[in-house]
């Protein structure tokens, strides 16, 4: 049995590389639009992506022509890689590169071939085989440590059946499978301009979904997305951030409601999409300084893009019932669903009205009204509720 599983697993292989084969003059305009981005942000390591891209083309223009073996390929490529650059690789900008040239690929089959609407799973085993070739050799035995974290990650929150489940279940998974003591997930909305509590770990719960921040207070955070959003689809980089004081870039009461001293945020992202949908914060409780030994991150990137992948299959429809009333659907206007939008971003009752044309009664009048469809205490329950049921982004 063992033999045919391995025989299947190399078909698996094959079938990706015949596919590659058949797109690849999409695929390789797709990673040539992604290295000339690459080059014109000066981004490090700009060497490893073309390194990496360069050689799947020759690949894949031989196997075209002759039957060659994939096993030999990844052999080739491991050998080249030390010719070339006489070094380790770095994990987490190994990683972030072959995601790169993995996206662009799902990217180019996605429209092509059946059951690639999000990863086509031939496709990425070939790309986790690239990365498990260049890794092992290298890091070996803490890249199986950070192998085996990531398999008993990935098989905790698989069993998540619903959107709560798969927030407790990615929570409790950052926390036990990685060396961290407490974690809070977040949620993205409104283009990435606010950051919604959505479940902590060893957090008290409820604090942490009182939360609704404009991402603007939290400069590292804000700073590190803008830089994103700047360098388009193709150049999402989903890499952790440090923060050794978070005094220093956290709002004061957030530092003092929770204790915090050193954390790491970790992006919850949509690979094929290139899209980040949330945040984990994560900690070594109320405060604990830590250093971060970025061996780590490799570990946290996969924990994020799997988190990213789990939420994304419930957000959508889990959301919208979040906060409803027992018994009821809330069924909003237009203009109460632009009145909640502008209360989001901040606006007064008199900001509302000038912008809505209306009279500041009649938008405390429809406040009043939403909140008590909302079942809201206030204002900002009212926007916060609205943004985990999915009336607004």
């Amino acid at each position: 049995m063992s033999r045919s599983l391995n025989l299947h697993l190399d078909e698996l292989l094959n079938d990706a590389i015949k596919m590659l084969s058949k797109y690849q003059r999409d695929l390789l305009q797709e990673w040539g639009i992604t290295l000339l981005s690459l080059k014109n942000k000066n981004k490090k390591f700009v060497a490893v992506f073309e390194f990496i891209s360069e050689f799947l083309v020759r690949f894949l223009q031989s196997a075209n022509q002759d039957n060659q073996s994939i096993y030999q390929m990844l052999t080739d490529l491991q050998e080249e890689w030390f010719v070339k650059f006489e070094r380790d690789p770095e994990p987490e900008a190994l990683i972030f590169h072959l995601n790169l040239l993995e996206n662009a690929a799902h990217k180019v089959l996605k429209s092509r071939v059946a059951y690639s609407s999000k990863l086509h799973p031939s496709v990425h085993y070939l790309f986790s085989k690239i990365s498990e070739v260049l890794l092992f050799k290298t890091e070996k035995e803490n890249f199986s440590i950070w192998k085996d974290a990531v398999i008993l990650f990935n098989e905790w929150i698989i069993r998540s059946q619903n959107f709560k489940e798969s927030v407790e279940n990615i929570c409790f998974g950052f926390g036990y499978f990685l060396p961290f003591k407490r974690c809070a997930l977040f949620k993205f909305t409104n283009r990435e301009s606010i950051g919604v509590g959505l479940y902590g770990h060893e957090f008290i719960n409820e604090d942490v979904q009182s939360i609704a921040e404009k991402i603007t207070n939290i400069p590292v955070l804000n700073q590190s997305l803008v830089k994103l959003k700047s360098q388009g689809h193709e150049m999402k980089n989903f890499q952790p951030i440090y923060i050794p004081r978070a005094e220093n870039d956290f709002p004061k009461k957030y530092v003092e409601r929770f204790q915090l001293t050193s954390l790491i945020i970790v992006p919850i992202y949509v690979p094929e999409e290139g899209k980040i949908i949330g945040g984990v914060v994560l900690d070594q409780g109320p405060g604990k300084f830590f250093t971060v030994d970025t061996s780590l991150f490799p570990a946290l990137m996969k924990f994020g893009q799997s988190s990213g992948e789990l939420l994304s299959k419930f957000i959508e429809a889990e959301i919208k019932k979040r906060d409803l009333p027992a018994g009821d659907a809330v069924s909003l206007s237009p203009r109460e669903t632009e009145i909640i939008k502008l209360l989001a971003d901040g606006a007064s009752t008199a900001e509302a009205a000038l912008k809505l044309y209306l009279s500041e009664f009649t938008v405390r009048d429809y406040i009043s009204n939403i909140m008590k469809r909302l079942n809201a205490q206030n204002r900002t329950e009212v926007a916060v509720k609205a943004i985990r049921m999915g009336i607004i982004d």
